[in-house]
Parts: C-alpha cells; sequence; structure tokens
C-alpha cells in the first residue's frame, strides 16, 4: 500500500515469506502467541466469522510500525507490516 508516495504497508496473503521472528502464514494462533508473547493483542476479524487479528507493536510502537496476523480463529491465514493507522485498516488496496 502506498499512501502519499511511500510504501505505508506490505501484505502477504501467499507463499511462504516469514516474519524476522519466523512467522508465518499457516501457523497457529498459539505459534504467533509463543513468539509474540504478550505483545500479540488478540481483536475479533471484522470480516471473519471467529476470526481474529493479532497485532503486534512490541518496540515498533514508538517507530509507529505494527505486524497484524490475521486468522481463521486458528491458523494464520495473511498479514501485513507496517506502519501505524494504515497496518491496521482492514480493507486494503485493490
Amino acid at each position: 500500500m502506498v499512501v502519499k508516495g511511500k510504501v505505508a504497508r506490505i501484505d502477504v496473503d501467499t507463499g511462504t515469506v516469514t516474519t524476522e521472528d519466523g512467522a508465518k502464514i499457516g501457523d497457529t494462533e498459539d505459534r504467533i502467541k509463543s513468539i509474540y508473547g504478550e505483545e500479540a493483542k488478540v481483536t475479533p476479524d471484522k470480516y471473519i466469522p471467529g476470526g481474529h487479528n493479532l497485532t503486534v507493536m512490541g518496540d515498533s510502537a514508538s517507530a509507529g510500525k505494527a505486524l497484524v496476523f490475521v486468522t481463521d480463529g486458528q491458523r494464520v491465514t495473511m498479514f501485513r507490516a507496517g506502519r501505524i493507522p494504515e497496518v491496521e485498516w482492514v480493507e486494503g488496496c485493490s
């Protein structure tokens, strides 16, 4: 996602790309929680019944950045990384 000519967010919804800590599509919610601990804040997903968003800010919060893992209630179906607020927007570019 580009906002005002700068990359604000990157969405990963296919493939084997991992975060720096090794989190990836297909991981369980428990695995994400084991990697990021209490930094993974769980909220209901807006569109996926029973799904969740696990938002990780950690040390990146002071830099205005975060990771958001979207799950079907059990496993990660996609994730995004970027600056706040864009990374928190449920809708992406099309």
